[in-house]
């Protein structure tokens, strides 16, 4: 009878979702990482929300050895708008927004079970034309790095010969720097493109990340998982990586259109929030939040003030509300027609996250 231990595995969690799971995303091994498990025997199970790696093992051996390992995955994306709608990818520290062109890239500490999000510029193959613009710069220092080893070439004679690092790039006379980067002699991974002054000195003036790999670079993905797997000999328990995402909020603005004939002198609009939110009884993600009432400005861009033949109030949230799968209840739109208070809605939409803009999410009620 076979016996089977369950080595590595990745999840993936939003929490955006209700359950913090997230069932968005598709990993697929490149062809050399399906052939280094073949050939430690490992399986490769996907599940929704991400894959488990799997060992036969010989229960009358109480260790097993586990060679060191590097696997590379193609991450693609489900439904790639509602992802990016409702998930923030962008850097905080440095600061780094990610952007259409802009790839994610994934790695592992060793057995530390969090899995690091960074954001890289590019997934490239063997070869790389670089073109970017400093002004103020008629020459630069350009080197190729990684995690552990500096200088590497990226350029050769016409006869093969390697040219050392690091390389000195003159201004074209369109103003522009450009570099052909041969990566062909490298190996699949992740390298850091650091760009320096004509002197060598001082800090970075550009610094670009890419992932080299001549497979995932054909094909439409949305970033790189790298697994780096220790080599083990002592008995094996399982890995449990995770990847976690992070909603995103916005500034959420009502826009409340008069369509009922009434001046809206003569009578104000009020939006309160009147739900069970923060408590027990309630939703947790949200809390209660203040919207504050205005007359539409005159330099408001929103197509409704354009096409709408009635008087606008615009309500903006005092704070950024986060998206979230369980919308949130209980806003209230009423109305004050003279010592009268007159309910409008209990319950106001959501914004939907595929219609944001930039941080701010517009919502239209008509009256």
């Amino acid at each position: 009878m076979r016996d089977y231990s369950k080595l590595f595995s990745v999840n993936v969690r939003h929490n955006y979702y209700q359950d913090n799971l997230c069932q968005d995303l598709i990993f697929v091994p490149t062809q050399q990482s399906s052939l280094l498990m073949l050939n430690q025997l490992y399986l490769y199970q996907n599940f929704a929300t991400g894959f488990n790696l799997v060992r036969e093992v010989d229960t009358g051996q109480p260790k097993i050895k586990l060679q060191e390992t590097q696997l590379h995955f193609g991450i693609g994306l489900k439904q790639a708008a509602k992802f990016f709608a409702i998930t923030n990818l962008n850097e905080a520290s440095p600061a780094k927004e990610f952007l259409s062109n802009k790839k994610i890239y994934l790695t592992n500490n060793g057995l530390n079970e969090n899995l690091k999000l960074n954001i890289i510029d590019a997934i490239v193959g063997d070869s790389m034309n670089l073109n970017f613009i400093l002004a103020a710069n008629s020459e630069i220092t350009l080197r190729v790095n990684t995690s552990s080893a500096s200088d590497l070439i990226i350029a050769y004679n016409t006869d093969g010969t390697p040219i050392a690092s690091p390389y000195k790039i003159k201004k074209g006379e369109d103003g522009t720097f450009a570099k052909l980067l041969d990566l062909s002699k490298l190996p699949d991974g992740l390298y850091t493109i650091s760009i320096k002054n004509a002197a060598d000195t001082g800090e970075d003036l550009l610094t670009y990340k890419i992932f080299k790999s001549n497979e995932l670079q054909l094909k439409s993905n949305f970033g790189v998982l790298d697994l780096k797997l220790p080599g083990i000999e002592t008995a094996v328990e399982e890995t449990k990586f995770v990847i976690d995402f992070t909603r995103k909020e916005t500034i959420w603005n009502y826009y409340v259109v008069n369509r009922s004939g009434s001046d809206l002198d003569d009578f104000d609009f009020f939006i309160r929030d009147k739900s069970a939110d923060g408590t027990s009884g309630g939703n947790p993600v949200y809390s209660k939040y203040t919207f504050l009432g205005t007359a539409v400005p005159d330099n408001d861009t929103d197509s409704i003030t354009k096409i709408s033949d009635g008087k606008i109030t615009v309500f903006k949230s005092n704070t950024k509300i986060p998206f979230f799968q369980k919308l949130k209840t209980g806003l209230e739109l009423s109305k004050n027609v003279g010592p009268t208070k007159v309910i409008i809605s209990k319950h106001l939409p959501n914004p939907t996250p595929e219609n944001q803009s930039g941080e701010e999410s517009k919502i239209y009620i008509y009256v």
